[in-house]
C-alpha cells in the first residue's frame, strides 16, 4: 500500500479506514433496525445489492449500534487497489489495531520481508489473537466487490466460520461474496440484506422529499415510486431533478420504466441542469477516487479546492466526505463512474491530461500506488515507466511485484527498456523459461547499464536487487559458483545495503556451499546472514535459513541433529505459514529427506509430490534433484519399481536440461542399482549396458576442480554393486577402497557408512567372517547413532540376510534392538510374515516352550516348568525351529514376536 510520508498519504489512509461521515441524503431504516436487533449473534452480516441501495448507510448504522453497545468496530472501505494481500491485510491489519490495540502485531510480521504473502498463515494469525481478546469486535468490510484474489476470498471465509463468538463481519457487496453462504445460512450465522429489504417503502419515500421540501400529490407519487421502485439513489436524483419542476405530476411520464434508464435519465437531467462551470468542475473532480481541497486546486487550476468541496457536499451531489475533518472525500460510485463517463466520451485528451495531473500530484504526495493508477489512466507509458521504476524496489521488497508486473503490461517494450527496473522484472517473471546463459547476460547488461563495473563503494539497492536475482537463478540452475561469488561481494560490504537484499543473497551462498562441501565457508555466511537477519522482522528467510542449517547436516550425515533442527524449525517457525504454504516446500522436502533415512517411508510419497509440484521464490535445483531421488527410492522400497524408473527418467530429463550432470548420473546410479535387484537372469548384462552407455569421463570434467566428484563417485558405486552382483567381491573390495579416498573429512558421513556396509559383504561372501562382522557392527553403530536405516535397505536382500545372522549373535541390547527394527522395516517383510503364517503352525506344546524359552529359560528348567524330559523339550525345539525357518533359540524367539505367537 502506498507508504505513508507526507500529511496526505496518512490522512487519506485514515479515511478508508474509517465509516463515511452521514449526510442529508442518509434516511434511517427503521425495518433494517429491527433485523439487525433481532439477530445480534449472526456471525455474517451481509448487505448485497446493486449501488445506491444504502449499503454503506446500514453498514455505518450497524457500526453505531455496536459502539453504542460497548464494541468495538474495525471499519475498511475497499477499492480495486485493494485486490492484493500485502495492500489487503495492511489495512485489515491497521484497522483491528485501532479498534483494538494491539491486534495483529503477530500477523503483520508475516507481511515483512516477503516474496509472497503467505494468505493462509497471516489469516490463522488473526484468528489465533482473536482467540485471546474477549472484546465484542465488529469488523466492516465496504465494496467487498472489489475483491477478486481467491486467497484473499478463502481467507475471509475461514473467518467468518471460525473467528471466536464476540465477531461479527459485516460486508457491503454488489454481488454475492465467494464465501461459505450456504453453510453459515444453513447454522443460522448468516443474516442477510438484499435489494428487497433495502428498498425504500412507499412512506419512507414521501418522508425522504418531505425532508428535501417536496410535497407530492398521492398519484405523483405512486408514480415517481413505481418508476424508482424504493431505490435509495433514484429517489434522490428524483428530488434534485423535481427541484427544477414546478409541475412534477406532469413530468412523471418522461421517466420510463426501466430502472437503468431510469437512473441513466435522472443522472443526465441532474447533471444538465447545473452551471456549465460547475459541469466542468464535476467533470474534473470526478476522475479521482478520492478528494482532498489540494487535489481539487490541482483539478480545477483554483485555491479555493476546499471551499468548493464543501459547496458540492451542500448541494447533495452524491459528495461524500470520508472523515470528520472533511479532509477526503468521494463521490458516490453511480455518479463518478457517470462523470467518467461522460467526460471520456466527450473530450478523451482532457480525460487523458486531468489523469495525468492527478499522477503529478500523488507522486508530489508520496502515494505511489495512485499515482501509478492514475499514470496508466493518462495512457502515459514514459511517465509511468518512470514511477515504477522509481518504486519498484520498494514494491518487490513489500511482496508486491505483482503488482509491477500488472502495470509493465501499460508499457510498450522499446520504452520498458530504457528503465531497467521493468527489465528486471522481465527477468524474474521469465526466469523459469530463460536458459541460464541467457537469463545471466541480460542481467549483466543491467549490471552495465547501472554502472556496476565502474561501482567501487557500496551498490546501490538497485544493483543489490539485480544481485539477487542473480544468485537467485544461478541456484536454480546449478550454478554453484556464481552463487558463492555474489555471497563474497556481499560479506565485503556487510550493513552498507538493504538488509533484506543482504540476507537473501547470503543465504543462498550458504546453500550453495553446502552443495559444494564446503562446511566452514557455508556456516560463515549462515552467521552473517543470522546477524542482517535481526534487523528483519519477517519470517521467510529466517526459515530458509534455518532450513540450510539443517541440509549442511544432512550433508555431512548428522542424520539426528538434523531432526532435532527440523523440529526447532516446525514448532519456532512453519506455524506462521500456512499448510500447503509454498514457502514450506524446502523444509518439506529437508523433512522427507530426514525421514526417508530413518526408514520413516509412511507418506513420504504424497509430501513429496506435492513439493515437487510446488514452486517457491528460491527453486533450489540440487534440491528439487534430491526430492526427485527420494521420491523414486521410496517407490522402489514399497515395491513399485516401474514408479520408480519413471521418477529416474523425469530426473534425467531435469538434469540434462540444466546441464547438471552431478544429478544426472545420481540417477544413472539408482537406475543400475534398480536393475540389479530385479529377479531376472540377464540383470548383470543390463546394468552393464546402462553403466557403458554413460560417458563419465566427460561428465566427470566438470567438476575436476572440486574436492570430491560427484560422478566418480557414482561410477564407483555402480562398480560396486555390479562386481558384486557377479560374484566379483575381491574386485569390489578394490574399488571400495579407491572410492573411499575420494569422502572428504568431516564430510560424507553416510557415504562412508554405505562403503562399511558393501565392503562387510564382500568380506563375508569371501569367507572372512570375523572382517566382516566387525565392519557390520562398526557400520550397524554409526547408523544407529544417527538412527539412518534407509542406506542398508537400498542394498537388497543380502543385507538383509547378512543382519539376520549378526541378530542371532549380537549380544549388545542396543545394537539387537537396531538390527530388529531394520528387519522389521524391510520392504517385503510383512508379506514374508503373512506367508510364514500359512505354513503349518505350531502346537500347543511348542507354544508353551517357546514362550518359556522367551522368559530366558534354559532346557532343564522348561523340563521341570512343563514336566517334561530333556531330550522331549530338545524335540520341541527342533521342530519350532523347521516351522519358523531359523536355525537356533535366538531366531526362534524372535521371529515367534514378529508372528504374535507370544502373545497369550
Amino acid at each position: 500500500m502506498d507508504e505513508v510520508i507526507g500529511p496526505a498519504a496518512g490522512s487519506l489512509q485514515r479515511s478508508k479506514l474509517s465509516p463515511p461521515q452521514a449526510s442529508t441524503e442518509y434516511l434511517l431504516r427503521p425495518q433494517v433496525e429491527a433485523a439487525l436487533s433481532a439477530h445480534p449473534h449472526a456471525r455474517l452480516v451481509l448487505f448485497s445489492a446493486p449501488a445506491g441501495f444504502g449499503k454503506t448507510t446500514a453498514l455505518m448504522v450497524l457500526a453505531e449500534r455496536h459502539r453504542e453497545a460497548g464494541g468495538a468496530v474495525a471499519w475498511v472501505s475497499l477499492s480495486a487497489d485493494d485486490d492484493d494481500p500485502v495492500r489487503f491485510f495492511q489495512q485489515l491489519i491497521d484497522a483491528l489495531g485501532r479498534a483494538l490495540p494491539g491486534l495483529g502485531e503477530d500477523a503483520l510480521g508475516y507481511l515483512r520481508n516477503t516474496m509472497r504473502v503467505p494468505v493462509e498463515a497471516v489469516m490463522e494469525s488473526l484468528l489465533a489473537e482473536m482467540a485471546q481478546r474477549s472484546e465484542p469486535l465488529l469488523l466492516v468490510l465496504d465494496d467487498l466487490h472489489l475483491l477478486q484474489d481467491p486467497e484473499l476470498l478463502a481467507a475471509l471465509n475461514r473467518l467468518a466460520k471460525l473467528a471466536p463468538a464476540s465477531f461479527t463481519l459485516a460486508i457491503g457487496s454488489r454481488s454475492q461474496p465467494a464465501l461459505s453462504l450456504a453453510t453459515l445460512r444453513a447454522k443460522g450465522m448468516l443474516l442477510e440484506f438484499g435489494a428487497d429489504e433495502l428498498r425504500l417503502n412507499p412512506e419512507e419515500v414521501r418522508s425522504y422529499l418531505e425532508r428535501s421540501g417536496l410535497q407530492l400529490e398521492p398519484d405523483a407519487l405512486k408514480a415517481l415510486y413505481s418508476h424508482t421502485e424504493g431505490w435509495m439513489v433514484g429517489v434522490h436524483l428524483a428530488s434534485l431533478w423535481l427541484r427544477h419542476h414546478p409541475q412534477p405530476a406532469q413530468r412523471m411520464a418522461e421517466l420510463g420504466a426501466d430502472q437503468t434508464a431510469v437512473g441513466d435519465y435522472l443522472l443526465r437531467s441532474v447533471f444538465e441542469q447545473l452551471p456549465q462551470a460547475r459541469q466542468e468542475q464535476l467533470l474534473a473532480l470526478g476522475i479521482a477516487q478520492q478528494l482532498s481541497g489540494d487535489l481539487a486546486n490541482a483539478l480545477c487550476g483554483r485555491q479555493d479546492g476546499q471551499q468548493l468541496l464543501e459547496e458540492l457536499e451542500a448541494m447533495q451531489l452524491f459528495l461524500l466526505p470520508l472523515d470528520r475533518e472533511r479532509q477526503w472525500y468521494r463521490f458516490h460510485n453511480l455518479f463518478a463512474e457517470f462523470l467518467r463517463a461522460r467526460l471520456k466520451e466527450r473530450d478523451p485528451e482532457r480525460f487523458k491530461q486531468l489523469h495525468f495531473n492527478a499522477s503529478l500530484w500523488f507522486t508530489n504526495h508520496h502515494m505511489q500506488n495512485l499515482a501509478i493508477e492514475h499514470a496508466c489512466l493518462a495512457e502515459d507509458a514514459e511517465m509511468l515507466a518512470a514511477l515504477l521504476d522509481g518504486c519498484g524496489l520498494e514494491l518487490i521488497n513489500r511482496g508486491q511485484l505483482n503488482l509491477i508486473y500488472k502495470w509493465r503490461q501499460h508499457v510498450p517494450d522499446d520504452i520498458a527498456l530504457r528503465f531497467p527496473v521493468l527489465v528486471l522484472a522481465d527477468v524474474w517473471v521469465r526466469a523459469a523459461e530463460l536458459g541460464l546463459n541467457e537469463a545471466n547476460r541480460m542481467l549483466d547488461e543491467l549490471l552495465e547499464r547501472w554502472g556496476e563495473s565502474r561501482s567501487s563503494g557500496p551498490l546501490s539497492d538497485k544493483l543489490l536487487a539485480t544481485l539477487a536475482i542473480k544468485a537467485v537463478i544461478a541456484l536454480q540452475k546449478d550454478d554453484l559458483d556464481t552463487c558463492v561469488s555474489l555471497a563474497r561481494r556481499i560479506e565485503a560490504q556487510l550493513g552498507q545495503h538493504t538488509a533484506f537484499l543482504e540476507v537473501a543473497i547470503l543465504t543462498v551462498g550458504a546453500l550453495a556451499n553446502v552443495m559444494l562441501g564446503q562446511a566452514e565457508q557455508a556456516r560463515k555466511l549462515l552467521a552473517l546472514a543470522q546477524q542482517r537477519n535481526h534487523f528483519l522482522e519477517g519470517r521467510y528467510l529466517d526459515m530458509q535459513l534455518a532450513n540450510v542449517e539443517i541440509l549442511l547436516c544432512l550433508e555431512q550425515g548428522r542424520v539426528k541433529q538434523a531432526q532435532l533442527l527440523f523440529d526447532q524449525l516446525r514448532a519456532r517457525m512453519m506455524p506462521w505459514f500456512g499448510e500447503r504454504s509454498r514457502a514450506l516446500v524446502l523444509p518439506t522436502i529437508s523433512e522427507c529427506l530426514i525421514a526417508y533415512q530413518q526408514g520413516r517411508l509412511d507418506g513420504l510419497q504424497d509430501r513429496l509430490r506435492w513439493a515437487l509440484a510446488t514452486v517457491d521464490v528460491i527453486n533450489p535445483i540440487d534440491l528439487y534433484a534430491q526430492a526427485m531421488l527420494c521420491l523414486a527410492r521410496v517407490q522402489r522400497l514399497q515395491d513399485a519399481p516401474k514408479e520408480a524408473s519413471a521418477t529416474l527418467v523425469l530426473m534425467q530429463n531435469l538434469a540434462a536440461r540444466n546441464n547438471s550432470w552431478r544429478f544426472y548420473v545420481q540417477a544413472v546410479a539408482d537406475e543400475i542399482a534398480l536393475t540389479l535387484q530385479e529377479p531376472t537372469a540377464d540383470r548383470s548384462k543390463r546394468a552393464e549396458q546402462r553403466l557403458k552407455s554413460v560417458d563419465w569421463n566427460k561428465l566427470a570434467a566438470h567438476y575436476t576442480q572440486r574436492s570430491f566428484n560427484p560422478v566418480l563417485w557414482a561410477l564407483g558405486l555402480s562398480r560396486i554393486r555390479l562386481q558384486q552382483a557377479r560374484g566379483h567381491f575381491s574386485e569390489a573390495l578394490h574399488e571400495i577402497t579407491q572410492l573411499r579416498s575420494q569422502l572428504q573429512n568431516g564430510w560424507h558421513g553416510l557415504h562412508r557408512l554405505r562403503l562399511d556396509l558393501l565392503a562387510a559383504l564382500s568380506y563375508q561372501r569371501l569367507g572372512y567372517q570375523e572382517r566382516a562382522q566387525s565392519l557390520l557392527v562398526q557400520c550397524l553403530i554409526g547408523a544407529e547413532r544417527e538412527e539412518a536405516r534407509s542406506l542398508f535397505i537400498e542394498e537388497g536382500e543380502a543385507i538383509r540376510q547378512l543382519l539376520q545372522q549378526l541378530e542371532s549373535a549380537e549380544r549388545q541390547p542396543a545394537l539387537q534392538a537396531f538390527i530388529r527394527s531394520l528387519l522389521s522395516a524391510w520392504p517385503g517383510q510383512a508379506s514374508r510374515q503373512a506367508l510364514d503364517t500359512l505354513e503349518e503352525g505350531l502346537t500347543e506344546r511348542e507354544r508353551e516352550v517357546v514362550c518359556l524359552a522367551a522368559k530366558g529359560m534354559s532346557n532343564e528348567e522348561i523340563g521341570q516348568q512343563l514336566s517334561l524330559a530333556l531330550g522331549t523339550v530338545k524335540w520341541h525345539l527342533h521342530n519350532i525351529y523347521e516351522k519358523l525357518k531359523v536355525r537356533n533359540r535366538t531366531q526362534a524367539i524372535r521371529r515367534a514376536r514378529e508372528l504374535s505367537l507370544l502373545e497369550s
